[in-house]
Formats: structure tokens, sequence, C-alpha cells
């Protein structure tokens, strides 16, 4: 019922948007799921080497955080969501969904100096999704042609767009914070429920005001915890 309800929103507000300062624009929509289906290929097991074909739930997501857009009147048109949640079983590909979202973020959305984290509760499950991230990256030659991997094979620790000034690399609450903070252009927080607290996300937040138009993506399995803030972020996305 929830994703028939979030895809009868959509549909609503194609109606009646308007009237509240929003817009879909389907030209921004379409750009994203070019990048996936054209520049991102999908790596290991049965998968290896093949083009990231987005499935139909898959370009709901892409499709509603890049197509919608509010009207901001300091900055004009800007992205609706700074927040998506998303929701799904073992092997509905979310952690490619969030690295190439990431990969888009780093190379492709007009964010001059972005910085892109892929966050999780430990240095360890912030490296899963970053990791996906990576060979998606080496499996592209448009994008290995542009983006530079800082450590060695299987030992990488950042990707940096240097057109840009962009970065793209791990971090989790047991970070050293040092300077300002980050200053997030996006946020992929893996698996959050296993997310102890949200010590994590609100440090990745608290940066979005130095931002136009940050996200910050969330995804995860459901959990079984209703003490957690996997759970809030349920309740609060239903």
């Amino acid at each position: 019922p929830h994703v028939r309800n979030a895809c009868q929103r959509h549909l609503d507000d194609l109606k009646a948007g308007a009237a509240r300062g929003l817009r879909f624009d389907k030209d921004l929509a379409a750009r994203a799921l070019r990048f996936f289906e054209t520049k991102l290929k999908l790596s290991e097991g049965q998968f290896e080497g093949e083009p990231f074909q987005s499935q139909p739930a898959q370009d709901f997501i892409i499709g509603s955080i890049f197509g919608w857009q509010r009207d901001n009147p300091d900055h004009g048109w800007v992205r609706r969501f700074r927040r998506a949640y998303i929701e799904q079983g073992k092997g509905n590909g979310k952690s490619p969904l969030a690295g190439g979202i990431g990969l888009y973020g780093l190379t492709a959305d007009n964010e001059a100096g972005a910085e892109i984290y892929a966050a999780g509760a430990t240095k360890d499950q912030a490296g899963i999704l970053f990791r996906d991230a990576v060979k998606m990256k080496d499996q592209s030659p448009d994008l290995a042609k542009r983006i530079k991997s800082s450590g060695g094979p299987g030992r990488e620790f950042n990707l940096s767009y240097l057109a840009k000034g962009s970065f793209f690399r791990p971090i989790s609450r047991e970070a050293k914070k040092t300077g300002s903070g980050p200053r997030p252009h996006m946020a992929l927080c893996d698996e959050v429920h296993e997310h102890p607290d949200r010590g994590v996300m609100e440090m990745l937040e608290r940066g979005f005001k130095f931002r136009r138009q940050p996200l910050l993506l969330m995804i995860t399995n459901s959990g079984s915890d209703r003490n957690s803030v996997c759970w809030e972020e349920h309740e609060h996305a239903v």
C-alpha cells in the first residue's frame, strides 16, 4: 500500500503540483536514467560487465529524485526531494542503485566541488556501497577516464572528479570530525536498519546548508527493531 500511495502522489502532483510550486521535468528524469543505462555497468557474478538496465521500481526512484523540482525563491528550480527513504528486500540492487546515484552526483549533476559520501554505521559497512561505485567506475570507459581513484586495487578510499573539484568517499561515525565538517552534496546511507542511532546522518545533514539541492538517500532492508532510527524514518516516509 505504501508503494501504491507513493505512485498515487506522483500522479496527483502531476495534475495539481504546479499550484504548490512543483513541476516534473521529464528531460531531467530521462537524463539521469540515460546515465545509468549508457555509462554504468554491473560487476560480480552473473552480472559482470552487464549494462545497468534499471528495473521499473528503480526507474520510479531515479525519475522521482531527479525529475521532481520545486521553485526556490533564491535558487530557482531545484530538486524537490532532499531526503529519500528506500526500503526493499535483499536482491533488489539497492547498493548498486545508490552507488550509481553517487557517481551521477559526482560527475553529472552540475555541482562544483561536490562532496559525495557513502555513509555507514561502521567503516566496513560504508565501504560496501562505495566498493560498488568503484567497480562500476572501473567497468565504464567514460568514467574511468574522468575519475581518479586513490588507493590500490581493492583498497580504494576516494574517487576524485578533478574537472569539478569533486570527490566521493566512504564515511562513518567512527570518522573524526575536523574543521568545519563535511559539506555533502549527496549523503548515501546504507543499511539504515543497522545504524544504532542517527549520528552519522545528522553529521552529514548539518552540512546541507552549504548546498543548493543536497540529497540524503537512505537504503535499507526492513529490519525488525521498532526502537530504531530505521523505524523512525520508515514511519516518517509512510
